[in-house]
């Protein structure tokens, strides 16, 4: 069965499995949300910013979904998260982020009290988190090379898996043809 069709991104599904929320990546971007036994898809909300630069991430609780996006111009340049209610309505938290960051995440704490994502400074990446209460950011691990390409916490949260190395590319010039 077909839930949707378009120019999708970042599908995921609630954690009670009722729902399947995704992207469209049409200009408004807009995040939508559909009955996993299929139906009329729901409008949750419009991405704010320019354009949404991750996944989009439902709260284990199910109250909330966040998405990290981009805005070029305005008041706020840069890349920042949001967080909305999951049944649909206004943005009910915003934060800042620092540095560049990964496409992974944002992943939410197992309590729904905060974010966890890559933060890329300088070529290095680190795993930062993001309390929902309004403190500041906070870095959790402290490599010094290397990036890291996506993370998960085992169910007792005491230890973290990385997938981590580094990347390179070249560039060839190819001239004389005609």
């Amino acid at each position: 069965m077909t839930l949707a069709t378009g120019n999708i991104w970042s599908s995921t599904c609630s954690l009670e499995g009722r729902f399947v929320y995704y992207v469209n990546w049409e200009q408004p971007e807009k995040i939508w949300r559909i009955p996993i036994e299929g139906g009329s898809p729901v409008e949750v909300a419009r991405i704010l910013g320019d354009s949404i630069m991750g996944n989009i991430t439902v709260s284990p609780d199910g109250k909330y979904i966040s998405y990290p996006y981009t805005s070029y111009t305005g008041t706020a340049p840069g890349r920042h998260l949001a967080i909305i209610p999951a049944t649909g309505g206004s943005t009910v938290k915003q934060f800042d982020m620092q540095g560049d960051s990964w496409g992974v995440g944002p992943y939410w704490t197992s309590d729904s009290t905060a974010l966890q994502y890559l933060q890329l400074n300088d070529g290095i990446s680190n795993v930062w988190e993001q309390p929902l209460l309004g403190r500041e950011a906070r870095q959790l691990t402290r490599f010094t090379s290397g990036r890291i390409f996506d993370f998960a916490w085992s169910d007792d949260e005491k230890q973290l898996f990385l997938a981590r190395g580094s990347a390179s590319s070249d560039v060839v010039l190819l001239t004389g043809f005609h």
